[in-house]
């Protein structure tokens, strides 16, 4: 409970709104939208390495805070975004981005929405309870994050 408190407090801290993150155009700042996104994925790392500790076997399995793990980690997963399409956000000093990103734009949107839909998935098979259910999903996703790391990440 404590861990979802804080991913939401994070996100209000981040002040985050739908409106916001729809909007391409949220930040007049380089600066910003990069410190934006790294704080929202540092969020979602946190999410998915509690799960892939329970998925390892490295903690006890617990069905609620996995489904609640993976519901944050699904309302997080379409938050970064906006802070790559903003002048100035691009890779420098203050970020890990290549820019084989911004090179190859469309691949890294398709791959966001990629993650997107399988964290989506995620979060519906920890409503079933089952590790049976969730692990191959779980694997699914996991690879979704490594090739785009793999591709566009330092």
């Amino acid at each position: 409970m404590k861990k979802s408190l804080s991913v939401l407090f994070t996100a209000v801290a981040l002040g985050i709104s739908t409106s916001a993150v729809a909007d391409e155009n949220a930040f007049n700042d380089g600066d910003k939208a990069v410190e934006y996104r790294q704080k929202a994925l540092s969020v979602m790392q946190q999410n998915f390495a509690a799960m892939a500790e329970m998925v390892k076997g490295e903690v006890d399995y617990d069905a609620q805070v996995f489904a609640n793990r993976a519901n944050d980690f699904e309302k997080l997963a379409g938050i970064p975004w906006s802070g790559f399409a903003v002048e100035g956000a691009m890779p420098g000093d203050n970020s890990d981005a290549l820019t084989a990103i911004w090179d190859n734009w469309e691949d890294f949107q398709e791959r966001s929405n990629d993650l997107q839909q399988y964290a989506a998935k995620l979060a519906s098979a920890a409503e079933s309870g089952s590790m049976d259910n969730i692990k191959p999903v779980f694997m699914d996703t996991a690879q979704t994050c490594k090739g785009c790391h793999d591709e566009y990440k330092d």
